[in-house]
This record gives structure tokens, C-alpha cells and sequence, in this order.
């Protein structure tokens, strides 16, 4: 066998391996997500996130597989990390926020639906959760008003989850 005929098989075993890979983690994901009663959105979210890090392994492994070289791709990824450390600089709540996003979607402490008391000192909402997405959630009071809070808050916070026994009793007809 020539040595690019192997190359071609390592490289379609790398595509392969990835992709199962990848839709056995997904797989894992929604069942998770279904056993669970998670959202079908933030199973969606987790799911781009393996898909993107199964990419990335495949064509780790593809540029080993063809040669490319150890100090090549050090530059790169090198050069990537500066250009992106300097393009999240100015947000770098973004990706506390995403993997805030990460962490309560395993963790699972609250769920669409649930009524919630963020405790911030004067800024205080009460509300029913309506949204939770990779950057932040959408609360939702008894008037209508809609309020955004960043995920890393939601770690960082107080938070009590509502039951019914808990809600004042002007808004125990919302449950």
C-alpha cells in the first residue's frame, strides 16, 4: 500500500470517528435532555457545542494525519488565541456567561417555566422564566415586563425558586 492510500483511510477513519463521535454525544445530550424535561432550545445549544468541538478534534487530527507540522500549527493556534483574547477583552463577560450557560444546563436548578426571585439588593426581580439561552435568561413578572439577567449572575447571586406556597398571595393565580 502506498502511503497516500493509508493517508486517505486515517483520514476518512478521523471523519468517520468524529462524526460518531459527535452523534453519540448529541445522542447522550437528548436523552439527557429528555429524562431531565429540559427545553428542547437548550438541548439544541449543548448539541452546536459538541458539534463544534467534534469539528475541531476532526481537523486536529486531519492536519496530524497529513503531516502538518507541530510548530505550524502552534503559530496558529497561537496567532487565533491572541486575535480572539483580544477581540473577548472588552467582553469577556460573554464567555462567562456562555459557560455559566453550560453549567446550568447540567446543573439544572431552574427550568423554563419555574418562577424565580433574583435577590440583588434594590434591583430585586420576581418573575417566571421564559428564556434561557448561551448568554442570558428572560424573566417575566406578573405585569408583562420582561427582564433580562446575564447566566454568570445566576451563579454568582441569590436566586430562590418560587413554589406556590412560597408567591404572595396576589400572585398565587399566576402559578
Amino acid at each position: 500500500m502506498s502511503a497516500f492510500f493509508v493517508k486517505i483511510l486515517l483520514s476518512l477513519a478521523v471523519v468517520l470517528g468524529a462524526f460518531g463521535l459527535s452523534s453519540l454525544l448529541r445522542g447522550i445530550t437528548r436523552r439527557l435532555g429528555e429524562r431531565r424535561g429540559f427545553a428542547r432550545a437548550r438541548v439544541f445549544q449543548v448539541a452546536v457545542l459538541i458539534n463544534v468541538l467534534c469539528l475541531v478534534l476532526g481537523l486536529l487530527l486531519l492536519g496530524a494525519v497529513w503531516g502538518l507540522s507541530g510548530d505550524g500549527v502552534v503559530v496558529f493556534a497561537t496567532s487565533l488565541v491572541a486575535l480572539l483574547g483580544v477581540a473577548l477583552f472588552a467582553s469577556w463577560s460573554m464567555l462567562s456567561n456562555a459557560t455559566a450557560a453550560v453549567i446550568l444546563f447540567f446543573s439544572a436548578p431552574y427550568r423554563i417555566g419555574d418562577r424565580i426571585r433574583f435577590l440583588d439588593g434594590d434591583n430585586t426581580v420576581t418573575g417566571r422564566i421564559r428564556h434561557m439561552g448561551l448568554v442570558f435568561i428572560t424573566l417575566e413578572d406578573n405585569g408583562g415586563h420582561h427582564y433580562t439577567l446575564p447566566n454568570n449572575l445566576l451563579l454568582q447571586k441569590t436566586v430562590i425558586l418560587l413554589r406556590g406556597d412560597d408567591l404572595p398571595s396576589d400572585q398565587k393565580h399566576c402559578r
